[in-house]
């Protein structure tokens, strides 16, 4: 299978190739996986005090907020709340409850990757990038309700995620508000129980399908855990989600 990657935000293509190294090795090491890195198209400029997290640049983004920007400023101060939801909704609301209408544009340039490059069967997000994977898979479901096109994605690996971006509306989306069909397509979240922002992954698990949804905690933060034998544990679980969609 061949997967779509899609970095976090502030990150890049080449980046996300670093991160996942130990991993992608570890899944393409019986043949049956390879990887198509892209990235966003907005040039971002890392605070200084964050030089060198985020890689060299030249970083990138999918997602711009409309209006002013107040999301990054909140993540150092995550709530804590009895849900994911509404841990989400207390974080979007400290910064003034921000919308996304580029959604819209990323995930045609998406599509159109799809599109283009028709062995392109899963895709693979780390934090943003699995925020915009899963608006990516709600995008084809669209797409396939009202305009009859079949949809590329068969499978997700999610690592350190967020919960979806509506493709239309640009409204962040959460399970207990959201009366259209989940995700649906078997789903694989990696998350981190150390992760500042893991109600965020978990937020993003609610959004899919449980009975196709799997998950795995590595116990670390917010990552892509590069430790040989972990990753390989985590290959060895996807592989056989893999094999069952074969």
């Amino acid at each position: 299978m061949k997967f779509l990657c899609l970095p976090g935000g502030y990150c890049s293509a080449k980046a996300l190739q670093t991160q996942l190294g130990p991993f992608a090795d570890a899944l393409e090491s019986n043949g049956n996986a390879s990887f198509r890195y892209t990235q966003g198209a907005t040039e971002v400029h890392v605070p200084p005090e964050f030089a060198g997290f985020f890689g060299p640049p030249p970083n990138y983004t999918f997602i711009r907020v409309d209006g002013p920007e107040r999301v990054h400023a909140n993540m150092s101060d995550f709530p804590k709340r009895d849900t994911p939801e509404e841990a989400i909704k207390a974080a979007a609301k400290a910064a003034d409850d921000p919308t996304f209408s580029c959604i819209v544009e990323v995930v045609d340039s998406l599509v159109a990757i799809l599109d283009n490059e028709h062995d392109i069967e899963g895709v693979i997000g780390f934090s943003e990038g699995a925020q915009v994977g899963a608006s990516l898979i709600l995008e084809e479901q669209r797409r396939e309700s009202e305009l009859g096109r079949r949809p590329r994605i068969k499978y997700a690996i999610f690592f350190s995620g967020w919960p979806p971006v509506h493709p239309v509306t640009g409204q962040l989306l959460t399970a207990d508000d959201y009366d259209e069909e989940p995700i649906t397509i078997p789903t694989f979240h990696v998350v981190g129980a150390s992760d500042p922002f893991l109600d965020g992954s978990m937020a993003l698990y609610n959004m899919c399908d449980p009975d196709s949804a799997d998950l795995f905690d590595h116990g670390a933060g917010h990552l892509i855990p590069r430790n040989k034998q972990t990753a390989e544990e985590i290959a060895l679980v996807a592989r056989e989600m893999i094999n069952c969609i074969a």
